[in-house]
């Protein structure tokens, strides 16, 4: 039976190295105070990641399709069983560099932002209804102060509002085959004809002029029926007040609609 030093006579130095013994004591980590063994280069596994990031990196999304399964077993475990230490933790580094934190949370958003909005419409979609009870309960509680904000808001950014409002007419005009200007004139003549069959005052409460704030109200919503937001007979006038108070009684919800 061959010995590890024949093996080692036989081979030339030049082209490779000999064979260790087994019985030889690993080495330790070349840097100071470092006790870890030696991984490769003379370093230990976490040196040797510091000095060459871009290979072990390179390397780790060569591996991560193949063991992305058991990868992520193995973190999801290890954050159920520490979920109270690492939040803390994450706390405590927060609160030492605040704006570090801020920078590195956004840059986080920007390279990932459609992923993050998907995952955030499933959640919400999920949970909607309560949701949307929490909002309209904190909405009510704090009225005056957040009409104030939007206000606030409001007259600081009219482009925003002029976005939501294109965006708006684009999505309802493809319907009627015309481009989103011609529909906002479209609505606008539908107004008008309304203004003159009710003789320009609420239907409701009889209310007319400036103050009143004269709104065009559809019968059937346009978010269920969109083909008849034009017909005089689906509509009518009213004053804001009405207008909003009638909505409010509306049982059917704005949002996403239900699959048929």
């Amino acid at each position: 039976m061959k010995t590890v030093e024949d093996v080692n006579k036989k081979l030339p130095y030049g082209n490779c190295l000999p064979i260790r013994k087994s019985s030889l004591v690993r080495s330790i980590c070349s840097k100071r105070n470092c006790k870890r063994f030696v991984h490769r280069f003379g370093l230990c596994s976490k040196h040797d990641y510091v000095k060459n990031k871009k290979y072990h990196r390179s390397r780790q999304k060569e591996m991560y399709p193949k063991y992305k399964k058991k990868i992520l077993a193995r973190a999801n475990k290890r954050y159920a069983d520490n979920k109270v230490d690492i939040l803390q933790e994450r706390k405590e580094k927060r609160k030492e560099n605040v704006n570090k934190a801020r920078r590195k949370s956004n840059k986080y958003y920007h390279e990932n932002k459609i992923h993050l909005a998907a995952e955030e419409r499933k959640r919400y979609y999920k949970e909607r209804e309560k949701r949307c009870e929490k909002t309209r309960a904190h909405y009510h509680i704090n009225k005056v102060k957040r009409l104030k904000q939007i206000k606030k808001y409001n007259e600081k950014h009219p482009e925003v509002k002029r976005r939501a409002w294109e965006k708006r007419y684009a999505k309802e005009s493809y319907i009627f085959e015309v481009t989103s200007d011609v529909y906002r004139y479209m609505i606008m003549n539908w107004k008008c004809i309304l203004m003159k069959r009710d003789n320009k005052c609420c239907v409701y409460c009889g209310a007319k002029g400036k103050r009143a704030k004269l709104e065009a109200h559809h019968i059937i919503y346009k978010k269920t029926q969109i083909k008849l937001a034009l017909k005089e007979n689906n509509g009518c006038i009213l004053c804001r007040k009405c207008h909003v108070e009638l909505h409010s009684l509306n049982p059917i919800r704005y949002g996403k609609r239900s699959k048929q």
